[in-house]
Formats: C-alpha cells, sequence, structure tokens
C-alpha cells in the first residue's frame, strides 16, 4: 500500500524556504549541538519522510528537525510511531495511522466528525460526516452512484458559475450529505478509487462555493474531507487542486504566506499534471507572490503560466480542469497582475489580461467576467483611465449585484473606494450612489 505523504513537514519545510538538502544540513548541524556528534540525514531521507516512507525519526533527528523547522511538538511535523499494529487516530483527522483502508476510513471519519461536533446544528460537513460515519448508506456502490456524483458536480459547478457560491449552499449541502455517505458501502478497488475521487470533487466544488459566499470555516471543513478523499484515491491532480483553493482562500483571508506554502505544496510533483493543470497552479502562485510583494517573481510565474498552458493537450486533461481555458488564464494573470500594477509597475500587462478574460469567457462563466470587470474599474480608478473606469464599474455592478457572492461584494466596495478619489469626475458621484446602494440591499 502507498505510504500517504506528510504534507505537514512539506509545509513546514517549504515555509521556511528550504530545500530537502538544505533542511537535511541544518538538522545535522543541530543533532551535532545536542549530541556532540554529526548528524547522518540527507536529502534522500528528508524525502522519504515527505513522502510517508518513514513517520518516525530517531528522538534526536526530531528534536533537530523540531528546532530548525521552529514547530512544538511531533505532531507539527507529522511524524508520529508506528510501531502498534491497530490503527490509531491522531489529533488532526487528516493524519490517520497505519491499517486497512476500511480501519482508516472509518477512523477518519470518526475523528472528523468528532472535530465539527461543536459547529451548529445544520453544518453541512457535520452532516455528512456524521451520516457517514454512521452508517447510514447502501450496502453495495456502484459505477451509477459514480456517475451520479459527476452529474452533481457539473450541476452545481455551472449554476455557482452562474449565479454565485450562496445560492446553492443548501442543495449542495444536501448532495454532499448523501455522497459522502457512500463512503461507508462496500465496493470493489476500481470503484473506490473512482468514487473517493468524485466525491472528493464535489466536496471540493462546495467548498469553493463557500469560500466565495463567505462562510469560511464551513469551507474550510469541506477543503479538509475534499483533500483526505483526494488522497484515498491517490489522485495527485486533484490534490493539488484542493490544494490551490486552500490557497486562494488564504490570500482572500489576508493570510499570503500561507496561501504561498499551500501552493508550493500543491506543485510538488509537477511532472505528475498536465500542461493545463501545471499553469493553473502557476497563476495561483503568481496571485500569491503579488500579495507578498514580490511583484516581478509575479511577472515571471504569469510568463510561465501562458508557457505552460501554450504545451497542454486537453485530451489528456482529468476532468476537474476542464473549467480552466484560454480566459480564466488571462482572467488569473490579470487578478495576480493588478496588485502589481497598483505599484505602478506591469499596469498594461494587467489591463491586457483582464480585458481579454472579459472578451473571453463564455455566456456561462457569469461570475468570472463579472470580477473581472470589476479588477478592470479599480485597476483604471487608481493607476489608469478614469473616465475608462467608471464605464467599467457601471458594467461591474450590473454583472456583480445579482450574484449572491460575498466577493463580489467584496469587488464593488473595492470599486466604491477608488471612486472617493475622483468625486468631480462626470459619472463618478451617481455610480458611487449605486454601489452604496447596491451594498445595502446584499
Amino acid at each position: 500500500m502507498t505510504p500517504a505523504p506528510n504534507h505537514r513537514l512539506v509545509v513546514a519545510r517549504t515555509a521556511a524556504r528550504l530545500t530537502q538538502e538544505g533542511l537535511a544540513e541544518l538538522a545535522n548541524a543541530q543533532v551535532e549541538r545536542d549530541t556532540g556528534q554529526p548528524g547522518a540525514m540527507d536529502a534522500d531521507y528528508v524525502s522519504k519522510l515527505e513522502r510517508g516512507v518513514h513517520r518516525w525519526p530517531g528522538k534526536h533527528y526530531r528534536r533537530a528537525l523540531l528546532t530548525v523547522l521552529g514547530a512544538s511538538t511531533d505532531f507539527d511535523l507529522g511524524f508520529y510511531s508506528t510501531r502498534g499494529k491497530a490503527a490509531t487516530v491522531v489529533d488532526d483527522p487528516s493524519e490517520v495511522a497505519q491499517g486497512s483502508d476500511d480501519v482508516k476510513r472509518q477512523a477518519f471519519l470518526r475523528a472528523l466528525a468528532a472535530t465539527v461536533a461543536g459547529m451548529a446544528v445544520g453544518d453541512p460537513v457535520a452532516e455528512a460526516v456524521g451520516r457517514a460515519a454512521g452508517g447510514d448508506t447502501p450496502s453495495r456502490v456502484g459505477a451509477t452512484e459514480v456517475q451520479q456524483i459527476d452529474h452533481a458536480i457539473s450541476l452545481f459547478g455551472e449554476w455557482q458559475d452562474l449565479y454565485g457560491g450562496g445560492v446553492c449552499k443548501d442543495a449542495i449541502a444536501g448532495q454532499v450529505n448523501w455522497a459522502t455517505g457512500l463512503l461507508n458501502a462496500s465496493v470493489t478497488e476500481k470503484v473506490k478509487l473512482d468514487l473517493y475521487r468524485s466525491v472528493g470533487f464535489l466536496v471540493d466544488v462546495a467548498g469553493w462555493g463557500a469560500f466565495d459566499a463567505g462562510y469560511h470555516e464551513t469551507a474550510r471543513q469541506y477543503f479538509k474531507l475534499a483533500l483526505f478523499c483526494a488522497e484515498q484515491a491517490n489522485d495527485w491532480g486533484l490534490r493539488a487542486n484542493v490544494l490551490s483553493d486552500m490557497s486562494r482562500q488564504a490570500i482572500y483571508l489576508g493570510r499570503p504566506d500561507d496561501g504561498l506554502s499551500l501552493i508550493e505544496l500543491a506543485q510538488v510533483r509537477q511532472d505528475r499534471q498536465t500542461p493545463t493543470v501545471r499553469a493553473m497552479l502557476s497563476t495561483v502562485r503568481a496571485r500569491t507572490l503579488a500579495k507578498v510583494e514580490r511583484g516581478e517573481e509575479c511577472y515571471g510565474a504569469v510568463l510561465t503560466a501562458e508557457d505552460q498552458f501554450g504545451d497542454q493537450n486537453p485530451s489528456e486533461d482529468p476532468p476537474w480542469i476542464t473549467y480552466f481555458n484560454a480566459a480564466d488564464l488571462a482572467g488569473d494573470a490579470g487578478h495576480a497582475l493588478l496588485d502589481v500594477a497598483l505599484t505602478g509597475k506591469h499596469i498594461d500587462d494587467a489591463r491586457h489580461h483582464l480585458r481579454r478574460s472579459v472578451d473571453s469567457y463564455s455566456a456561462t462563466q457569469a461570475r468570472a467576467r463579472a470580477f473581472s470587470l470589476a479588477k478592470l474599474a479599480i485597476l483604471e480608478l487608481n493607476v489608469g483611465d478614469a473616465g475608462q473606469g467608471i464605464a467599467y464599474g457601471e458594467q461591474a455592478l450590473e454583472a456583480e449585484a445579482p450574484l449572491k457572492s460575498r466577493r463580489a461584494q467584496d469587488d464593488l466596495t473595492d470599486v466604491r473606494k477608488a471612486l472617493g478619489k475622483h468625486g468631480n469626475l462626470a459619472g463618478a458621484a451617481e455610480l458611487r450612489s449605486r454601489l452604496t446602494r447596491a451594498l445595502k440591499s446584499t
């Protein structure tokens, strides 16, 4: 059985900006300071720790790694003893010790149910996991149920793209409740992988909708469950997608350093990803780099994404990345470059990408088009043609006001703020008043 990767150690190392070799060297030096004897750790051993091949290094090495990475406990770095044969649940429900697949699944579900037990009654994730842990499931699941989940993914994804994450929050929670319950059923090995992959994708869509609507704790719980499902399906692509969504949420919540660590974790083993997936991940990385004020690196990541997208072969892409087309590439690149442009650099590049995305989004991508219109308004009102910014602001208001999206409200708030600089410009005061009324009504 393939061991589960130790994501905690990877995140801690990347957050410390260390290579595997660099971490080994610092840990060896710490061992020598602690014991008087030089350490013998190398990059290959660190790689095995990160891949989960080893979960319990010797005590001197554990202590050294904790010191070097600034961690407080073994758990913080994903370390636990595997000496016992029975599976045990550790403090984090995403970290499960060795045991049979069924034991690990049941342990995870019980642990996750306990984690969310204190959340409000009716929380969709608590209900979903409670159902799965409680055994209220069919005795056997096959390809038909997986196809039903895939249909729900398509339906809810399109619904959110048109109207925002808040509009179908309750409906998708019920679907997650049903789909997660299937994880307890008896399945063949092939169906098991497909089931976890589809459930993980559905839960990620639910998490993205909750994030978009502003329900951030619910989104985090969804993403945690989706990440577990991706690991059970051994699907590196889905895992990367969930981590990229978590990175986007971290950026939104003002934690760009966490976002950068998450997207770097998502980019581990990019040789396993298609060019389209790599391009999407590069645009998210660009957005994190812009937020930590590394503007030229952001611009470089945008160029990398465009090169990667140019190598795409859609027939090789997994189903979950089919949404990412040329319009999304331009939109994400434009969003990343907006933060750089507001510092006075790469203004024309940001404008070009955002305009191209607005012109390229399909009718079913109403939410994404609305976001790009708002970003264009913010760009022009701050560092460009203010008159053009007012025109874009009017279009953004028309496009975003109907959306059940917290992010759309934030965009309109930023447009209104930028308008404050142009009180004497024709149309500015009227648009600001309209934005105020629209925001009050949401």
